[in-house]
């Protein structure tokens, strides 16, 4: 197990690190360099799409407003899952195209990314519980990944509103195991069988 845990750390800190990156901000003042906690300059609310049946997260842009990266809190009421799933996902989105100015609206055409996504629960784990055999699960319950893309419109508001922007986004997302099935069972999976849609608003201060 410790050699499991070694290869996932391994493996997902470049994908923390570069949060914490746009998080952390190094100012120069003209006497010294000082170091200081950035606040995060959205927030975010989304429907479906691998985060719980609604989320809530919040995150930081970079400077050229191309990466974003964002924490969610997602909850599944036990009416619509059957159980009560509380989570956590990061999600780091890239913006490839340059966004289209219409007026007072902002239309950015494609947007990609990566989502990380941890279930909490008795009944997910990480890990092969220690009574099954090593490997009985193909995939662990709690950790799952998804690749997605999307588009996402926005309203700009003068510079001295507290809010800069109000967005509404639109993603199509594709989970790590749904991906391997479909390679797997070409004949009995089609693309949109592995498709799962979200829908979101952001809400940006910067």
């Amino acid at each position: 197990m410790a050699l499991v845990l070694k290869k996932l750390l391994f493996k997902w800190s470049p994908l923390v690190m570069s949060f914490f990156m746009l998080m952390v901000t190094d100012s120069l003042s003209a006497q010294k360099k000082t170091f200081k906690i950035k606040l995060p300059d959205h927030i975010k609310l989304q429907y479906a799409g691998g985060t719980g049946f609604v989320a809530v997260g919040t995150g930081y842009s970079s400077k050229n407003q191309k990466l974003e990266s964002d924490v969610f809190y997602g909850y599944l009421p036990k009416s619509i899952g059957g159980v009560r799933i509380h989570s956590i996902s990061i999600k780091f989105n890239w913006i490839p195209i340059h966004s289209v100015a219409l007026k007072k609206y902002q239309v950015e055409p494609l947007m990609t990314g990566l989502l990380i996504n941890y279930s909490f629960g008795k009944q997910y784990f990480s890990f092969d519980p220690p009574n099954y055999p090593y490997r009985y699960y193909s995939f662990p319950t709690a950790i799952h990944s998804a690749v997605f893309f999307g588009s996402r419109v926005g309203i700009k508001f003068p510079r001295e509103s507290f809010i800069q922007r109000l967005s509404l986004y639109c993603e199509m997302l594709s989970f790590d195991r749904e991906i391997i099935s479909l390679l797997n069972n070409p004949k009995s999976l089609d693309i949109p069988d592995i498709l799962t849609l979200s829908l979101g608003t952001t809400i940006s201060f910067e």
